[in-house]
């Protein structure tokens, strides 16, 4: 997610049905792939989107037991119970947000879990006064209406099918929907269908499916599962400075200890590492890249931008984290006190459960470098999810 800007940019994710037509237990929302909830996928998209300040996720009252293990560890705002409608829900998510005085807002349906970054960027850059943005797609099959059991044909041509996001400036969402309150639409843009040319209709993408039906579940699980398995190790050593310190970081997290480590940056070589892992999966290369140690602007830059960085590089092709292994190698600080606090961090930092964060920490026995207590070393081993087609 991007620095927080004085016009913001906040996504409304609209999570808070029950799947009538879709007929399943688990409502469609939480149901997986890729061992991701469908609901997981798609917040995942808007907050590591860089023009995306803030997530705001409305669900089920009734749902809130089943939608921990898919919410847990996002950096989300606090959830919202939906109302007895969409468009009720979709008021209540605006009204959360107001206090955050936004510039734009979009809305999407929970249940699209395909969106792409470019139809994002494409609606936020299409946002303007009074105007609701709209993506849409035309249809490649023949319309009837069947009303009353007469069959009347439509001319295809003259119609396209609205997707979801749709931007609007906060303002203007939010004044319609006090006034139309008691109103029940399907559709966000049908608050603006009284002024007219006020609704633009831009190209949408046809893999942007809304799951309605097994079949677009089915449809959706193929067409998402191209993936491919990646690890990449990371490796980052520092030694100690002889400056007096106080404490010293490692992990994201400050620990008491009387020494710091040498670096242009924080010098943290936990997140070092796992930076190094992480772009390793991608060919991307190592951080000194990047961020040059010869550059005045990343003298004690905190490392969480490093990590920030390799994510955006990461989301930009479509990844998934699965798993990060690291180990610490030093004599002191004692560092088995700080794991849960550390390991919580970083799962924080990548947007994933801290399940999937394993920290250890072991000394070299008195040997080398690290046994005269002169630095520390970290190793980090990442694995993620790729979509195939980077491959090919």
């Amino acid at each position: 997610m991007n620095i927080i800007r004085n016009k913001k940019v906040i996504a409304i994710i609209v999570a808070g049905g029950i799947g009538k037509r879709f007929s399943n237990k688990i409502p469609k929302q939480y149901l997986e792939i890729n061992n991701c909830s469908i609901i997981r996928h798609t917040i995942l998209r808007f907050l590591t989107h860089s023009e995306i300040d803030h997530v705001q996720v409305i669900i089920n009252k009734k749902h809130t037991r089943i939608s921990r293990n898919s919410l847990k560890g996002l950096n989300i705002l606090p959830v919202v119970y939906g109302g007895k409608n969409r468009q009720e829900s979709v008021l209540k998510g605006l009204k959360a947000i107001k206090k955050l005085n936004p510039q734009k807002v979009l809305v999407h349906d929970a249940a699209r879990p395909n969106i792409s970054k470019k139809l994002i960027s494409l609606i936020i850059k299409n946002i303007k006064n009074n105007i609701a943005t709209v993506p849409g797609i035309p249809t490649s099959d023949t319309l009837v209406n069947s009303k009353d059991g007469l069959f009347t044909y439509i001319d295809k041509n003259e119609h396209k099918l609205i997707q979801t996001p749709q931007g609007f400036m906060y303002s203007d969402l939010y004044k319609l929907h006090l006034n139309a309150a008691k109103e029940n639409l399907n559709d966000d843009s049908e608050l603006f269908i009284k002024y007219p040319n006020k609704i633009n209709i831009i190209d949408g993408d046809p893999s942007n499916i809304k799951i309605t039906f097994k079949e677009d579940f089915r449809i959706l699980d193929k067409l998402m599962k191209r993936r491919i398995e990646i690890a990449g190790l990371g490796f980052d050593i520092h030694k100690f400075s002889s400056i007096p310190s106080k404490t010293i970081r490692l992990g994201g997290i400050d620990i008491k200890y009387s020494k710091q480590l040498e670096g242009h940056s924080d010098a943290d070589v936990v997140l070092h590492a796992l930076v190094d892992s992480l772009l390793g999966t991608i060919s991307k290369g190592d951080i000194g890249k990047a961020f040059s140690n010869k550059e005045k602007k990343w003298k004690n830059a905190d490392s969480k931008i490093f990590v920030n960085y390799a994510l955006t590089n990461l989301y930009k092709l479509g990844c998934i984290i699965r798993h990060v292994d690291i180990t610490i190698i030093c004599e002191e600080p004692k560092i088995s006190p700080h794991v849960n606090k550390m390991r919580k961090n970083i799962s924080k930092l990548l947007n994933i459960s801290d399940k999937c964060v394993s920290i250890k920490a072991t000394t070299s026995e008195g040997l080398g470098f690290i046994g005269k207590k002169k630095g520390i070393i970290a190793k980090c081993l990442a694995t993620i999810s790729r979509p195939i087609e980077y491959n090919e």
